[in-house]
C-alpha cells in the first residue's frame, strides 16, 4: 500500500513537470520573466551552499551517479539471488530509491536547465541577411586589430603562448559587475569557480568550461591554455544568470573581458571572438581572399594563441594512465549527445547555434558603436 501510494506521489510530480515544460515552451514571456527574477535567486542559494566547499559538486555529482548506476545493474540481481524469500520487499525499497532519484534528478533539469532553453534567444532576433560580407569582413578585421593590439600587453612563455598573470578569480567577479551596470540579470552573487577534477576525461569532450545545474557552479578545465581562462570563468558565471544558450553566453562573456582592466582579460575576450567568429561568404571567392588576408595580418603571438587548447604534448603525457575510452569514441559521442540534447531543448541548429555569436557581435559593432 505505502508503495502505491510513493508511485502516486511521484507521478504527480513527473506530470507537474511535464506541464511546467509544455507551460515554458508555450509561454515565452512567462519563462524570459523566471529566468530574469526566479533563476537567479535559486542560483545564488546553491551557489553559497555549493562554493562551502573547495570541489566541483556537481562533478562527484555526476561521479556518485554513475557508481548507483551500476551498484544497480550488478548488485540489485545479486542481492535478488541471494534473497529469494524477500525479493518483492527489496524490489520495492530499490524501486523507491531510484524512482525518488529520478524524481529529484528531473525537478533539478527542469527548473535549471529545460526551462531555461525556452526562453527568448537573443542571437534568434538578428536578421542575419541584413549583414553583407564587407560588414562581415569588417567586424572580423576590427577585432583582429584590437587583439593585435592588447596581445602587444600581455606576458607570453617560451613557446610564444600567452601567460596569465592578473589575478583570475577576482577580476572574472569585477568583469561581471561591471556587466551589471549595463545589464542587470548579471548582478548579484558570484561564487569562486572550480576546476574539475576529471580535466582528461573533459578535455576529451573538448570541454573548458562546465555548467553543472545539480549544483550551480562554474567548473572550468584547468589544463587548458591559460588564454581561455578569462572568458571561460566569466562565460560559466553567465549560465548561473540564466544565459544558457552558448552563443549567448559566449557574447556576455566577451563584453565582460573587452571592459576589463586587465590586459589579459582583454586579449582573452578578442581570442574568443575571433575563435567564435562563423563566416560563409558562399560563392564569394573576393571574400574568401579577404578573410584569409586578415588572418594572415595578424601577429604570430595571435595565430600562436588561437585555437589553442591544451598543450602540444598533453594527449601524449596522459593517454596511458588516464584514458578509459578512446578520445575519439569520447569526442564523437559527445559531439552527438550535446546535439540532440539542444534539438530536444528547442533548438533545432543544434551545435550550429554556437554560430549566433557570431550575429551578436555584428550587431554590437555595427549599431551599438
Amino acid at each position: 500500500m505505502k508503495g502505491k501510494r510513493f508511485l502516486c506521489i511521484m507521478l504527480v510530480i513527473w506530470a507537474f513537470l511535464g506541464l511546467v515544460n509544455l507551460l515554458a515552451r508555450l509561454c515565452t514571456p512567462l519563462t524570459d520573466f523566471y529566468i530574469a527574477h526566479i533563476f537567479p535567486l535559486i542560483s545564488g542559494l546553491w551557489s553559497r551552499v555549493s562554493g562551502l566547499v573547495p570541489f566541483s559538486v556537481g562533478e562527484w555529482m555526476i561521479v556518485c551517479g554513475v557508481v548507483l548506476v551500476m551498484v544497480g545493474i550488478i548488485g540489485l540481481p545479486l542481492v535478488l539471488l541471494f534473497g529469494k524469500s524477500r525479493r518483492r520487499r527489496i524490489l520495492t525499497i530499490a524501486g523507491q530509491c531510484y524512482g525518488w532519484v529520478v524524481t529529484w534528478v528531473l525537478c533539478l533539469m527542469t527548473f535549471r536547465f529545460f526551462v531555461l532553453y525556452q526562453g527568448t534567444q537573443l542571437s534568434r532576433t538578428i536578421d542575419r541577411t541584413t549583414y553583407a560580407n564587407a560588414d562581415v569582413l569588417r567586424v572580423y578585421r576590427t577585432l583582429a586589430e584590437q587583439a593585435d593590439a592588447e596581445g602587444e600587453r600581455v606576458a607570453r612563455d617560451a613557446d610564444g603562448h600567452f601567460v596569465l598573470t592578473d589575478d583570475l578569480v577576482p577580476e572574472a567577479k569585477a568583469c561581471m559587475m561591471r556587466l551589471a551596470n549595463n545589464y542587470p540579470q548579471f548582478q548579484g552573487f558570484y561564487p569562486d569557480p572550480k576546476p574539475i577534477y576529471h580535466a582528461y576525461f573533459f578535455s576529451q569532450q573538448n570541454l573548458i568550461g562546465i555548467y553543472f545545474p545539480h549544483s550551480m557552479e562554474a567548473n572550468y578545465n584547468p589544463v587548458v591554455y591559460d588564454v581561455n581562462l578569462p572568458v571561460t570563468i566569466c562565460h560559466e558565471y553567465t549560465h548561473l544568470k540564466g544565459n544558457i544558450f552558448e552563443d549567448e553566453a559566449g557574447y556576455y562573456a566577451f563584453l565582460a573581458c573587452q571592459t576589463s582592466e586587465s590586459a589579459d582579460f582583454r586579449y582573452s575576450a578578442y581570442i574568443s571572438a575571433l575563435e567564435w567568429f562563423d563566416v560563409d561568404f558562399g560563392d564569394d571567392a573576393d571574400a574568401w581572399e579577404e578573410f584569409q588576408e586578415i588572418y594572415q595580418s595578424m601577429s604570430e603571438g595571435v595565430r600562436t594563441d588561437l585555437y589553442s587548447y591544451v598543450p602540444d604534448d598533453y594527449w601524449e603525457t596522459h593517454r596511458e594512465t588516464e584514458e578509459v575510452i578512446p578520445t575519439v569514441i569520447v569526442t564523437e559521442t559527445a559531439e552527438k549527445v550535446m546535439d540532440a540534447s539542444l534539438k530536444v531543448n528547442g533548438v533545432p541548429e543544434g551545435v550550429g547555434s554556437y554560430a549566433g555569436m557570431t550575429l551578436l557581435l555584428l550587431d554590437d559593432y555595427l549599431n551599438q558603436t
